[in-house]
């Protein structure tokens, strides 16, 4: 059962933000042809529903438009190594890059790993424990190589929790957008996974800008919200930056009455945040920004997301760019039409 909203009330119960979904419907795998994924739209003037396909995007886009997308790259952020001293396994998940041979990352043994620990990569790469200062990640140095030698050899590709199997060489493609550029997320931009080289024709033909920023994505998308009031939630924090070249878009976008649109909720959270900021372009920045109802959307006009987690901060962002009970009855909809949901599942374009 769903719970109502009563926007008399400044609590916010978390329980708004629930839907029963059924197990079958969580992607496992990819679509074979990206732009075959089924595309809800949702229309917050009409409150109409039309159940269309990814392809035929471009007839609710118009020249004058511009999409913005995320061009962050999933790097293989999954690495297997062995503690020098007693063997024993570890597994270690990078969260943030902070330089040619050092990162943050989270680790996993069965003993505590301490500051100067040394854990070995296939016998051949050796990595220093440096601190544990930024609570549970850790800062690890590379020796005597770079840590893009040790993606590039030794990495996985860090599927979501929710797929319920091992990555293979085929996610290596199909887990990254045809955009990505920027190595350092943890996670795909899985809005812009439906868009291919068909998509992207037809847009050219039609005289459509496409902008980017990019945002790293942290394991902290996938996390649940733990506070009964939302408004009690701390959100993770993510690096992101706004080009030059995608704010002079953006303003030429304004000036001829056409339409922001977001493709998916981090480059949304890079826009709102950076317009609500003094922040420079082309300069990256950190930003916890929670959104949530009531909040006053300052550039994006239309929003191409995927479906999303219950009780998750994503579900609270696109509920507050319509409406909480809309938006939960178009997840409804959608459950009823075999929609499948979240990573490599189907995708909304809310007007």
């Amino acid at each position: 059962m769903i719970a109502l909203y009563n926007y008399e009330y400044t609590i916010m119960d978390l329980n708004i933000f629930d839907f029963n979904l059924p197990e079958r419907q969580i992607a496992q795998n990819p679509k074979n042809k990206r732009s075959e994924s089924k595309l809800l739209i949702i229309n917050r003037k009409n409150g109409l529903l039309t159940d269309e396909r990814f392809f035929n995007v471009d007839q609710y886009i118009s020249k004058n438009d511009l999409i913005v997308v995320n061009d962050s790259r999933v790097i293989p952020a999954r690495i297997f190594g062995k503690r020098e001293k007693t063997n024993g396994r570890v597994e270690i998940f990078i969260e943030r890059l902070a330089g040619p041979h050092n990162f943050f990352c989270q680790l996993k043994s069965t003993r505590k790993i301490k500051e100067g620990d040394f854990i070995i990569v296939s016998g051949e790469i050796k990595l220093k424990v440096i601190s544990n200062s930024r609570n549970i990640l850790y800062e690890i140095e590379v020796l005597d190589n770079t840590t893009s030698y040790l993606l590039d050899n030794f990495g996985e590709v860090p599927l979501p929790p929710y797929i319920l199997r091992k990555a293979t060489n085929k996610d290596k493609n199909c887990y990254q957008t045809l955009f990505a550029k920027v190595d350092g997320s943890v996670a795909a931009p899985t809005a812009a996974l439906h868009f291919d080289d068909f998509i992207l024709s037809k847009l050219k033909m039609k005289g459509v800008n496409i902008a980017s920023i990019t945002l790293h994505i942290g394991m902290g998308t996938f996390s649940t919200i733990k506070s009964k009031d939302i408004n009690n939630h701390k959100m993770h924090s993510e690096l992101y930056s706004v080009p030059k070249k995608t704010l002079e878009l953006i303003e030429n976008c304004k000036n001829r009455n056409g339409k922001i649109i977001s493709v998916g909720t981090t480059v949304t959270r890079s826009l709102e945040s950076f317009f609500r900021s003094n922040n420079d372009p082309d300069k990256f920045y950190e930003t916890d920004i929670f959104i949530k109802p009531g909040y006053n959307f300052k550039i994006v006009d239309h929003l191409i997301t995927n479906f999303h987690l219950p009780q998750s901060s994503l579900l609270v962002m696109i509920s507050a760019f319509y409406d909480t009970k809309k938006i939960l009855n178009a997840y409804n909809h959608a459950i009823d039409n075999d929609y499948r949901f979240f990573s490599y599942g189907d995708s909304t374009l809310i007007l």
